[in-house]
């Protein structure tokens, strides 16, 4: 067996951990947005750059249900390596302060809520600024991370703070400050990134036990379901029910 096998190895050793250390926790969360979206709220989920891809996988996937609010601002991931839409385009952008909180103007979110932000750090301005963003309007903050990441890292956002000060509620991911998980003779850093595995098992994790207290609950879900045939159309009463999921009173 090679180191590929070694790597599937590696993250599946870190999902097995977060289930034994984090499953109180990913009930607790899910709680709490159980009993947002019974109240009429919506559970946000934003990240940037390789963070954004849990937000993606979330909703609406197969599997999901509306009361799930991706936020996505398709400027905080790339859509190719260099020039327009690059990665150094995005960086600048997600290391800008002031910038989320534009977006999230936006964005449906009132007291009450929950925000669920994915980042490995937890440093960059805009999950800082979201957070503090939320944390200012009565909506529940939740931090997918590596807590041993966010302790250690530096704060880079000019208040001092990092996600890890804001959160409200946080899920270990417990991937390491590097990310790499293999080691490969002859290279001087480990390779084969681990955040964005463990951090979207986690975020379907949540939802699948959302999923379990609304469903005992009695609550009315709207599911994303597949179909074979005429998507376009199966999926019509899930986009009309997360339309009107966002057409709340401002009041």
């Amino acid at each position: 067996m090679g180191k590929g096998t070694d790597y599937l190895r590696a993250v599946a050793a870190l999902i097995e951990r977060v289930g034994a250390a984090q499953g109180e926790a990913i009930d607790e969360v899910a709680g709490v947005m159980s009993h947002c979206i019974q109240a009429g709220g919506l559970v946000h989920l934003y990240g940037s750059a390789h963070s954004m891809l849990p937000v993606l996988e979330v909703f609406p996937r197969y599997g999901s249900f509306v009361g799930l609010h991706p936020l996505i601002d398709p400027r905080l991931l790339w859509s190719t390596v260099l020039g327009s839409g690059g990665v150094p385009e995005m960086l600048f952008l997600q290391n800008t302060e002031g910038y989320a909180p534009v977006f999230l103007d936006g964005q449906h979110l009132r007291g009450g809520d929950v925000l669920i932000v994915f980042s490995h750090s937890g440093t960059s301005a805009v999950v800082v600024d979201a957070a503090r963003y939320a944390r200012d309007r009565g909506i529940t903050v939740v931090a997918v991370m590596s807590r041993q990441t966010g302790v250690a890292a530096t704060a880079r956002h000019s208040s001092g703070l990092k996600l890890i000060d804001l959160a409200d509620l946080l899920i270990d991911t417990g991937v390491p400050r590097g990310e790499g998980l293999i080691a490969v003779e002859g290279l001087a850093e480990p390779v084969g990134a681990g955040s964005t595995v463990v951090a979207t098992a986690i975020g379907l994790a949540l939802v699948t036990a959302c999923a379990e207290q609304l469903s005992a609950a009695g609550y009315p879900m709207v599911q994303s379901v597949r179909a074979e045939a005429a998507e376009h159309v199966a999926y019509r009463s899930v986009y009309d029910a997360y339309e009107a999921s966002l057409q709340r009173d401002e009041t």
